[in-house]
């Protein structure tokens, strides 16, 4: 679109999934047309109209349709019929389709020959050789302001080979290499770290090798046991959701259950005081007793359950040592004895308790199966206002201490930011950058420093 010396209009499709009246009305955007259709007629008479008076301006009409594996049957039958609008001597449209590999599977299905039939020039871009691997890089440095060469030939050698030339993953790996380089203090990166990088983010060449196999048998396969394929998986698909959404439909009819998380907020809340003096306890007992005295004597069967269960909680309760009980005044529930100890014993919390989030080598994305535990605790602090939370972002030692306290604080902002964005005030969260302090494992091991890499979360009752 850049080099192009010709006056043109030029129109580009990102995401070719629209429906055809959303992606007549998305033409008419980027052609300026200024008209929203409510019907296919309506938009193939203007847009007629349009491809003529920009022929008599002399000027090209471009459609480029990116993501084009996108493309089903249906749009590329939309698309072609546009490109029939033309003159006895020359097209009107000129239509341009760049995709993936996919895109070739498409137009080799049989319902796309009128399609195929119409395709006048065609390209396939390989993956890079070794040597382009090696420019590639060297390219990507230059432009970025390397005064050097960072890469030594060893590794990328082992760029290439994990990659296979593929740009995107070459991206990736020599990404997070010069981010572990820089962490580590060093001024070139070696066969070692991308080794080390491939390895955590689990790119081998057996899974390329695997990928490209698997392409090249889906390529194989006919037309016909595609369709088979599909209609098989289609009837399957049907009757897995007609059971499940059977299961779901009986469990919300007979069952209201409370979502629980895998564990309980009582284990990462920490203690809150709240033992009174000796003298305070026997009055706040006695009172209780007192009000209660007829409701005791109507309920003897009952209550004789219960304090065999009140008589289990006092004992609790008295071994707990530097406790205190704050007697609020204008707080009514206190209204006999079972209820002071049972209120205690639901908030003396075992501190050492907290949530733990374990983050991958160099990211800061919250890991899919965090989520649910994160909105546990959102739910919890906005039924209890006084609550505060604690986050604290680890890392491993590896590599540079400053660069490990900001990555550990960045990630704790993180998960900082997420409770902010669900409605608690930032001023009841606090969130700390602790780098490599107080590991959980060894850092020598692989395993270890993955352990490392976490946020520990707490929730203070104020």
């Amino acid at each position: 679109m850049k080099i192009i010396d010709v006056a043109a209009l030029v129109a580009t499709v990102p995401d070719p999934g629209l429906s055809s009246l959303d992606f007549f009305n998305f033409l008419s955007e980027e052609f300026k047309m200024n008209r929203h259709f409510e019907r296919k007629g309506d938009f193939l008479i203007h847009f007629k109209k349009f491809l003529h008076e920009a022929h008599k301006g002399d000027r090209r009409v471009l459609l480029i349709i990116d993501e084009a594996q996108r493309l089903d049957h249906e749009m590329l039958e939309q698309i072609r019929l546009l490109s029939n609008i033309e003159m006895e001597s020359r097209k009107l449209i000129n239509i341009f389709f760049v995709g993936q590999d996919e895109l070739n599977e498409i137009l080799s299905d049989d319902r796309n020959k009128a399609v195929r039939q119409r395709i006048t020039v065609s390209y396939h871009l390989d993956p890079l050789t070794e040597g382009e691997t090696a420019t590639y890089i060297h390219h990507r440095l230059e432009i970025a302001g390397a005064a050097k060469d960072i890469f030594t030939a060893g590794a990328i050698r082992e760029v290439f080979s994990f990659s296979n030339g593929n740009p995107r993953l070459i991206n990736i790996i020599c990404d997070h290499a010069m981010l572990t380089g820089y962490s580590a203090g060093v001024t070139s990166i070696d066969r070692k770290i991308i080794a080390e990088c491939a390895r955590e983010l689990q790119i081998t060449g057996s899974i390329v090798d695997l990928m490209e196999r698997k392409s090249q048998r889906d390529k194989t396969a006919t037309n016909a046991d595609l369709i088979r394929r599909s209609q098989k998986q289609k009837i399957a698909m049907s009757l897995i959701a007609m059971v499940f959404l059977s299961i779901v439909g009986y469990l919300m009819y007979n069952f209201q259950v409370e979502e629980s998380p895998p564990w309980r907020i009582e284990d990462i809340a920490t203690k809150k005081d709240l033992s009174l003096s000796e003298e305070e306890k026997k009055a706040l007992i006695a009172k209780s007793s007192e009000e209660n005295q007829e409701q005791k004597k109507e309920t003897v069967a009952e209550n004789q359950t219960k304090d065999t269960s009140l008589e289990k909680n006092d004992e609790r309760f008295s071994k707990q040592t530097n406790v205190e009980i704050e007697a609020d005044s204008a707080q009514r529930g206190i209204e006999n004895q079972r209820s002071i100890v049972s209120h205690a014993m639901n908030i003396l919390q075992n501190p050492s308790q907290k949530v733990v989030v374990q983050f991958e080598h160099n990211s800061n994305e919250i890991p899919d199966q965090a989520f649910e535990s994160l909105d546990q605790i959102v739910r919890f602090a906005s039924r209890n206002p006084e609550s505060e939370i604690i986050v604290e972002g680890y890392t491993d030692s590896f590599g540079n201490y400053w660069y490990n306290k900001k990555l550990s604080k960045f990630r704790a902002d993180i998960i900082r930011n997420y409770f902010a964005g669900h409605g608690i005030p930032l001023s009841r969260i606090k969130d700390y950058g602790m780098g490599p302090d107080k590991p959980v494992a060894g850092n020598e091991t692989f395993e270890g420093r993955k352990k490392n890499r976490r946020v520990e979360i707490k929730i203070n009752l104020k």
